[in-house]
């Protein structure tokens, strides 16, 4: 796709230098209402009206926006964003100035490309109550001068980045709040994975915004657990056939995000994004010892094993366990279908950091608990890789009959392939060993790899020198 950006930014100066800042639409010469920001505090719902977008087109006509801003409201909107820009998103400054004044309350969202310092004030005396201010189209010194002029107007500017090196211009500014958008504006694609392992190399921002992406109510989960402070939706809630439904799902799912937070996700996306090295996962740990000594060795996840299994272990033990490690490794409890409550509880009380669901609980219940997770998948044929579950990986491990993992055997070569070849992220279980882990590296790239039985000297206990030499090698 041609780099959509550039047109956007090429258009708009056209038309400034054509129309002026105003875009020849008559705004107040002095600021009518008061200003209205919201609590970033207690988590922020920022819903987006737009008509359409590059990716998507024209998507709704909207004719009378004041009804379309009332239903965000009534559904429990916290602040409106009004998507300005005329030619790829078919907004107008007119669609601002109308909400503004049927709504003088409620924070709005001037949402836009905005390029010069003069646009702020403009902005402010429409009736903005916050500005968008995009990194990547803004030369450091105009961004600074627009963040002074938006606090001079007692403004909020979000300020926008797309990845780390965005993050690393602005990184000696100290700012309310930055933006990360998980849509590239060069071609438009999303990753909602990449903002939540950005999240945590953010430090010099009192909040955080998560933009683009959120569609469903793990969406929205995930991100309030990967540590946001807001999300801004705009693609999920026009398209959506109940506007109020939609936003009443999002934001339920985002504050129980909030309440829920852990650290999981940012260590791992981290690591795969930007220190770009493999996540290990030592499962089956059933003692102190080895979870010593596979965290000293490199290990970045331990595993408690609660199901049925040579290698389970009792919630008492796994605690103790949990916090003589603290935070020098992440924690994952396993489940299968049965006894899964007071795996969750320990999840909410900290000491676990995510759970990892094998069996037949369905998306909906794993949902309903609120905690960090994701899905394991036993691999019998191909279509396995097409199952969908909601969470940000999914671990493939071989299938057995009679076992949910531990089994020693490793997915067929065929169907690993076939996954490789549709791009399937691959987090892998299953015959996994020191014999074998760099061909695996070597031939399947995972993001993730777990290991029980491979490293054992028997079941429950491992083989130290094994675990040893398994983690050099990958640290090599």
């Amino acid at each position: 796709m041609e780099d959509i950006l550039n047109k956007i930014v090429g258009k708009r100066k056209e038309k400034i230098s054509k129309f002026g800042y105003n875009f020849g639409i008559k705004i107040p010469e002095n600021r009518l209402y008061p200003l209205n920001i919201p609590e970033f505090g207690k988590g922020v719902v920022i819903t987006e009206i737009k008509r359409g977008s590059p990716s998507e087109g024209r998507m709704r006509d909207i004719i009378n926006v004041e009804e379309y801003a009332g239903k965000y409201i009534n559904a429990g909107s916290d602040c409106v964003s009004i998507l300005t820009e005329e030619d790829y998103f078919f907004g107008s400054i007119e669609d601002l100035i109308k909400v503004r004044i049927k709504f003088p309350k409620i924070p709005i969202l001037r949402k836009d490309f905005l390029l010069y310092p003069e646009e702020v004030e403009i902005s402010y005396r429409m009736g903005a109550d916050l500005i968008l201010l995009i990194a990547s189209i803004l030369e450091f010194n105009v961004l600074e001068k627009m963040i002074k002029e938006a606090n001079k107007f007692g403004m909020l500017p979000i300020v926008e980045i797309h990845n780390e090196e965005e993050l690393k211009k602005i990184s000696s500014l100290r700012l309310k709040i930055i933006g990360v958008n998980s849509r590239n504006l060069k071609d438009f694609k999303i990753d909602t994975n990449y903002p939540i392992g950005l999240r945590s190399r953010i430090s010099n921002s009192e909040f955080t915004v998560f933009e683009s992406g959120i569609k469903t109510y793990s969406d929205a989960f995930f991100a309030g657990c990967g540590g946001y402070d807001a999300i801004l939706v705009g693609t999920s809630i026009i398209k959506g056939s109940d506007v109020g439904e939609k936003i009443r799902e999002l934001k339920s799912g985002f504050i129980n995000g909030i309440n829920n937070r852990s650290k999981f996700y940012n260590v791992i996306f981290n690591k795969i994004y930007f220190e770009k090295k493999l996540i290990v996962k030592i499962c089956g740990i059933t003692n102190l010892k080895d979870a010593e000594f596979a965290v000293e060795k490199g290990a970045d996840i331990i595993g408690f094993v609660f199901a049925d299994s040579p290698r389970r272990i009792s919630i008492e033990n796994a605690k103790a366990i949990a916090e003589a490690i603290g935070d020098r490794a992440l924690k994952v409890g396993v489940v299968v279908n049965d006894d899964i409550d007071k795996v969750v509880e320990a999840a909410r009380e900290g000491w676990l950091d995510a759970i990892q669901f094998h069996g037949d609980t369905s998306d909906e219940d794993i949902l309903s608990y609120n905690v960090c997770w994701y899905k394991a998948v036993r691999v019998r044929d191909q279509s396995d890789f097409e199952k969908k579950f909601s969470s940000p990986i999914i671990l493939y491990d071989a299938y057995s009959e009679k076992e949910y993992g531990g089994t020693g055997k490793l997915i067929n070569n065929e169907n690993l392939l076939y996954a490789i070849e549709r791009n399937i992220l691959l987090c892998l279980a299953g015959g996994i060993n020191v014999e074998n882990i760099l061909d695996i590296i070597k031939e399947y790239k995972p993001l993730m790899i777990d290991v029980s039985s491979g490293l054992e000297s028997y079941a429950g206990v491992k083989d130290l020198k094994k675990m040893e030499t398994f983690l050099d090698i990958i640290n090599d």
